[in-house]
């Protein structure tokens, strides 16, 4: 059987590799063979992971592996195999096809499926049917990863996206916070308010886009994206319809309201969140893993919204975006490797398990398991913000909108949301090209 190529190859160097047939032959990793061991006699495993210097971008993350390693010294040991996103994406492809994919990879939920069909990843079935602790605590939030035959991926983390907002602005441009009631109309006064205080009302940038969209998943959710999930996903997918039409048009309100830095442009996710925590702007969209710094530098005045209710939408309005992220997938070689398979498991295990759950906490992130009498302190205002928002029991998608898609549908998606915002596209040329890279 032939292996099914990895989409969206952006290396020069693979498009070469797959020209000289690289990818022919037996689907599935190439086994390892031994499983290598430290000076300690413990057994090794790679964990490929998106950034490039997990102690300082990935802090949970990081001292979840150094707690696994301490607890388990001499037995097994976790290393890092680190880069950034975009070299990590290039390097885990050409991994894949090499036969030198690392024990475990954190992989975009859009490019996770192309390795499963290309039998690169390993069925962790029996992993959850091992821990049903492990199973019932992730409470169905690994069902994303799931194609109805393989489970090929678990939650890296629980993801909670929306706006935070910072309570002082708003009193001191006399505004009432925004609430779950909250209408688009009134979003837009609220944002005509705020500008005239002088402050930006949104902060955002658009010169990475897939850092800086989260906020907008609720928007495509509130029109109707998890209904109508078939016809946006596979070989079919089609986005020119009224609902998407109008989902954009609201955004471009946004931006026609001034929403947005006049240099949104020219400056990148970290700039416009840079601008939040200076107190510069009123709002900015993202999610649970800038708890701590938000904590750092707007404190007790923190809040977090969902965002705005769409009148003129017919779809559920009573949505939260509280979403699995990202998945962390196993190489397939590893079925192969008794040491190896093992060493995964435990590390699994504990990352799934109650230990890792509090350090997550303490660092203020949402992990992908529930387990009873694990919470955030009083201290961790933004964190406790996200709580009391989720508070109101709403429906949960099973995955945000952006990560149903395929790798090209999710660029042009992005591009789309600046495009518009920056009067680059019309809301209607933005979903025919939303068309156009499914098509492709």
């Amino acid at each position: 059987m032939k292996k099914k190529s990895l989409k969206k190859v952006t290396s020069a160097v693979l498009v070469a590799a797959m020209s000289m047939g690289l990818l022919a032959g037996c689907g599935g990793s190439k086994s390892s063979g031994e499983a290598k061991t430290d000076a300690d006699g413990a057994t090794v495993i790679k964990f490929g992971i998106h950034v490039a210097n997990p102690k300082k971008q990935e802090t949970v993350t990081y001292n979840i592996v150094h707690g696994f390693n301490k607890e388990n010294k001499g037995k097994y040991k976790v290393e890092f195999v680190a880069a950034d996103t975009e070299a990590h994406s290039k390097n885990m492809k050409l991994a894949a096809q090499d036969g030198s994919l690392p024990e475990i990879v954190h992989l975009d939920s859009a490019e996770a499926p192309e390795y499963n069909e290309a039998g690169y990843l390993l069925d962790m079935s029996d992993f959850l049917k091992e821990n049903k602790d492990i199973d019932d605590a992730l409470d169905g939030m690994e069902d994303a990863f799931n194609d109805g035959k393989v489970q090929y991926g678990l939650p890296y983390q629980s993801n909670v996206q929306g706006f935070f907002y910072n309570k002082d602005l708003f009193d001191k441009a006399g505004i009432a916070y925004p609430t779950d009631d909250t209408t688009y109309d009134e979003f837009l006064d609220m944002i005509a308010k705020l500008k005239d205080s002088g402050v930006t009302p949104i902060a955002i940038g658009s010169k990475n886009s897939g850092y800086s969209m989260w906020e907008f998943n609720e928007f495509f959710s509130r029109y109707g994206w998890e209904d109508n999930e078939k016809s946006y996903t596979g070989d079919k997918a089609k986005y020119s319809n009224d609902d998407m039409n109008a989902c954009f048009e609201k955004i471009k309100g946004l931006a026609d309201a001034g929403a947005f830095p006049e240099n949104m442009a020219t400056i990148e996710y970290f700039d416009a969140k840079q601008l939040f925590n200076e107190g510069k702007a009123a709002m900015f969209g993202t999610g649970q893993w800038d708890c701590a710094e938000f904590d750092k530098n707007v404190g007790e005045h923190i809040g977090f919204w969902w965002g705005p209710k769409f009148e003129d939408s017919s779809y559920e309005q009573n949505i939260a975006m509280k979403v699995p992220a990202a998945p962390l997938v196993v190489s397939s070689a590893v079925k192969d490797n008794d040491k190896a398979k093992e060493a995964v498991y435990a590390f699994l295990k504990y990352y799934y398990g109650e230990e890792a759950a509090k350090i997550s906490y303490e660092g203020s992130i949402f992990p992908a398991t529930n387990y009873d009498g694990i919470a955030a302190t009083d201290s961790q205002y933004a964190m406790n913000a996200m709580i009391t928002a989720l508070g109101n029991g709403w429906k949960t998608p099973k995955a945000a909108p952006d990560q149903t898609v395929t790798p090209a549908v999710q660029e042009a998606m992005y591009d789309a949301i600046f495009g518009v915002m920056q009067g680059t596209y019309s809301p209607k040329d933005a979903v025919k090209n939303m068309d156009s890279a499914a098509a492709n």
